[in-house]
Parts: structure tokens; sequence; C-alpha cells
């Protein structure tokens, strides 16, 4: 597993932190590289400018979308998002929050209705998930505040 972030004292934390639990963990320095090699990238930020660029992104690759919460926020560029298969957590909060979604939609690059389904629907087999080895596929998650308060609620 390999982590990057834009403060190196914390990375190396974190990749201690997870080799202490058992996780094979070690610090990226470049994220471009890391990208070039990844099966799943998880991206938890609070960023306004894009993060993860698409053109890096390799065939098979999956996105874990759980950061960039406001319209104004993104982990992505529009390329990412436009070469992906999308699967939401829930329809509703999609076109009102998720800047990784929003901005290519303002941008004319890309439209809502190409959403392929939500959490519900693909852990159902009610929609289908990756169509090949080589989709690219991102999981966009703006959070829900009950699923928070039950998490806070289990670590007490």
């Amino acid at each position: 597993m390999l982590v990057w972030g834009r403060n190196a004292q914390r990375v190396q934390a974190l990749a201690d932190t997870l080799e202490h639990q058992g996780l094979k963990a070690k610090p990226a320095a470049d994220l471009t590289d890391a990208l070039s090699v990844a099966d799943i990238v998880s991206c938890a930020t609070t960023s306004r400018e894009p993060l993860i660029v698409g053109q890096h992104l390799r065939p098979g690759t999956h996105l874990d979308l759980v950061g960039a919460f406001t319209p104004e926020m993104r982990d992505t560029d529009d390329d990412a998002v436009c070469r992906s298969r999308r699967v939401r957590r829930y329809y509703a909060g999609a076109p009102k929050k998720a800047g990784d979604l929003l901005q290519p939609i303002a941008g004319g690059r890309w439209d809502a209705s190409m959403i392929c389904g939500d959490l519900h629907e693909l852990t159902n087999g009610l929609k289908s998930g990756r169509l090949s080895q080589q989709e690219i596929t991102l999981f966009k998650s703006v959070g829900a505040a009950i699923e928070d308060l039950a998490a806070a609620y289990l670590l007490t």
C-alpha cells in the first residue's frame, strides 16, 4: 500500500500506523508515480484543486472518493470522472454536493444521468459494477450524517 499526502511527516506517521496494524504500507514520494501503479486510489480531502489527474490513471483502477463534499471541492479532474464508470452512495446527494461531479457537469463534459447506479443497487446485484478488467471505476460519496453518527457511536 502506498500512502501519499502533502505533509511528509503525516504521511510517514500514517504509514507507520498502518504497518503497526499489520498492513504493508510505505510513503509514496510522487503522486503521479503512485497513480501509475495503483489498483485502488482512495481520496478523503478537502482540496479545491484536483489531486487525481485522469491521464495518470491506469486501466483497471478503482477510485474511491469520500472527500470533496461541497460543490467547490474536488479530488479529481474532469478526465478522471469522464474516463470512469461511476457509482454513487445514493442518488440524492450527487447533484447537490459533489464537486467532483458538479464541476464536470458545469463544464459540459459530463451529465448526472451517466451515474450507473448507487451503492444499494450494486451490492444487491440490481446494477452491474465493473464491466471489464480494463474499466476505471469510481465510487463517489458525499457522506450521510447518520452513518457518521453510527461510526462515532461504535467507536465510543
